[in-house]
Parts: C-alpha cells; sequence; structure tokens
C-alpha cells in the first residue's frame, strides 16, 4: 500500500513538472472544419489565449467555449496534439435566409442564430422583411416571431419541394400568419404557422394537378385550410379543388 501511494505521488509530481516545463508548449494551431476567413480569426484567438503555454495546462474547456460565442461556430471541440500543436475541429452554421430590417441584412441560420449584418444581402437565401427598429443581435438566437415563422416554413418543406413547385424567393409573416413565395409570382397562402408539413404537401399536391399555361397563369395557392385547398390565376376567378 505504501509502495503504491509513494508511486502515485512520484507520478503527480512528474505530471506537475512537465506540465511547469517548456517540453510541450504550444507553438502551433490546427483549425479544420472552418472556411478560411473564420479559421484565420479562430487561429488568432487561440494563438492569443494558448501560444507559449504547457499543453497540459492549457484550459481546453475554456477556449472552446470562447469560440462557441463566435456566431459562425455551432460546435467545437479542441484537442492535444503532442508534442506543440493545439487541434481546433469545428461545425460551421450555414444562413438559411436573409432578414431585412430597414436598409440592413442578417444572415440567420436555421435554428434563428443572427450570424452576421450585411449592407447588401447575398444572392439565392429566401428573404424576410421586418418593421424598420426590430433588433437583431449578431451572435445572438432571436425570438422574434415573425423570423421563427419564417424558419419554421422553410424547416417544413419537403424533399423535392423545389423540383415540384420552385424556390421559396421570399416570406411574408404578420399578424399570426405567413406566406411564402415561390419564384416571382406564386403566392403560397399558409394561414398560421401550424400544420406545415402538411400544408406544404398540399401545395405538392395541388401543383400535380395544375399544368401547361395554366402553371405558368398560377397567382396564389392557398392552404390555410388544407381539407379545403384553392388555388387562382392572374387571369380568372379563384378555384377550389375540394
Amino acid at each position: 500500500m505504501l509502495l503504491v501511494v509513494l508511486g502515485t505521488l512520484v507520478a503527480l509530481a512528474g505530471y506537475k513538472l512537465i506540465a511547469m516545463s517548456s517540453a510541450f508548449a504550444v507553438d502551433s494551431v490546427r483549425v479544420t472544419g472552418a472556411p478560411p476567413a473564420l479559421e484565420r480569426k479562430i487561429h488568432a484567438a487561440v494563438e492569443r489565449e494558448a501560444h507559449g503555454r504547457n499543453l497540459l495546462s492549457v484550459d481546453r474547456g475554456a477556449i472552446a467555449g470562447s469560440l462557441s460565442d463566435m456566431p459562425y461556430i455551432r460546435s467545437v471541440a479542441v484537442d492535444r496534439a503532442f508534442p506543440h500543436t493545439l487541434a481546433v475541429t469545428v461545425r460551421v452554421e450555414h444562413p438559411s435566409m436573409v432578414v431585412t430590417v430597414g436598409k440592413s441584412d442578417y444572415l440567420v441560420s436555421p435554428d434563428g442564430r443572427v450570424l452576421e449584418m450585411r449592407s447588401k444581402a447575398p444572392a439565392g437565401l429566401p428573404a424576410v422583411s421586418l418593421p424598420a427598429g426590430t433588433t437583431l443581435l449578431v451572435g445572438s438566437t432571436t425570438g422574434d416571431a415573425n423570423v421563427r415563422a419564417a424558419l419554421s416554413v422553410l424547416s417544413h418543406t419537403p424533399a423535392g419541394f423545389r423540383g415540384r413547385v420552385g424556390r421559396i424567393t421570399k416570406l411574408t409573416a404578420d399578424s399570426g400568419t405567413v406566406s411564402a413565395l415561390v419564384g416571382t409570382h406564386i403566392t403560397l397562402r399558409l394561414g398560421t404557422p401550424d400544420d406545415l408539413a402538411l400544408k406544404l404537401a398540399v401545395v405538392q399536391r395541388v401543383m400535380r394537378r395544375i399544368t401547361g399555361q395554366q402553371r405558368h397563369d398560377l397567382s396564389y395557392i392557398d392552404v390555410s385550410a388544407p381539407g379545403r385547398p384553392a388555388y387562382g390565376l392572374r387571369s380568372t376567378l379563384p378555384s377550389s379543388l375540394g
């Protein structure tokens, strides 16, 4: 028993001496999973925190927590790569839509995290406009009801929706209802933001019944009551599909 205790004390003392020495001093940082601009930010942040410190004494949890505050980082792991490297592996967020407030555009992830503010929105993302004065904080997850409703539409869009119906280019959420613009002229009236998976599936079924010139003339599809869908053409009165 005495030998075990002595052996443990010696091991602990040895570990302490190694941790206090420069034998495993951090002199490089390896980042994987991040695009170049974010990689440079991560590299600089870790260098400031850990360069020259012993790998054994670096607080990896604190570094990971600090990096997690960067808007585009979804998850992060910090590991030791002996003898002198800290290895950082990240999963990044991707914007799912652009939220416009006044003259500012915000990129927002699928879970509502505000990733960055831009003066001009990138092309190809669905757009949502909010009233001037709405506050969005970069790095925080927004609780704005209109943004959440719009995100819910995107998250419930069935696989193959773009090929069968079209690309959602704009979302409008206001007063407890939500609608989506497909392409440039087809409005999907979705009503309240519930049963969206069902409503969007009904949209797909309706589109299968609209072909040729009617599809070109289509103005809207109303699935606010999914059991009684209706559609309207730009040149005729509304039609009910029963």
